[in-house]
């Protein structure tokens, strides 16, 4: 899906594909494995991930892309770091990556087509369309929402008007 969002918007498909298949690197590592690589290799913690540890596997998966696989492009590791919390003047990359990650073909739930649809037609109404279904999915369970992707979604509201 990466790949295919990165053709759309003529976005390199190789720094696509590659943060694509890396970006979920860590994301089966348990809580404490992820903070305690994050502290020997002087990851910050954000508060959010303190909150909700599997937030972590994010910016441990870059750092993992990193060294274990010589990943080097600012663009691809920003990409795997900002898949999970959306953040104000994330790069088209980063976009693609976390829309991507919302729409993935093996996610089944109801507004997936929506989403995808949205993805397609504008890569800032995809973002704002799967932040918005990213927000209703943690109030529905009383998860807090991290500070920055409320700060994305406000900055995208005034900028866009809210359309998804």
């Amino acid at each position: 899906m990466a790949e295919r969002l990165a053709f759309r918007y003529g976005v390199s498909r190789l720094k696509a594909r590659v943060a694509g298949m890396l970006h979920d690197i860590a994301r089966l590592w348990k809580a404490d494995a992820l903070f305690a690589y994050a502290t020997s290799h002087g990851l910050p913690v954000s508060e959010s991930a303190c909150k909700a540890p599997v937030l972590m596997h994010a910016p441990v998966g870059a750092e993992v892309a990193r060294s274990e696989f010589g990943i080097e492009d600012r663009d691809v590791l920003g990409a795997i770091v900002h898949h999970t919390v959306a953040v104000p003047g994330m790069s088209d990359l980063e976009k693609i990556v976390y829309v991507a990650d919302s729409i993935e073909p093996g996610r089944t739930f109801p507004q997936r087509a929506e989403l995808e649809a949205a993805a397609f037609r504008s890569l800032d109404e995809g973002l704002l369309a799967c932040v918005r279904a990213s927000m209703d999915h943690l109030a529905a369970r009383r998860i807090a929402v991290a500070q920055e992707t409320m700060d994305l979604y406000d900055e995208m509201m005034r900028r866009h008007g809210g359309a998804s």
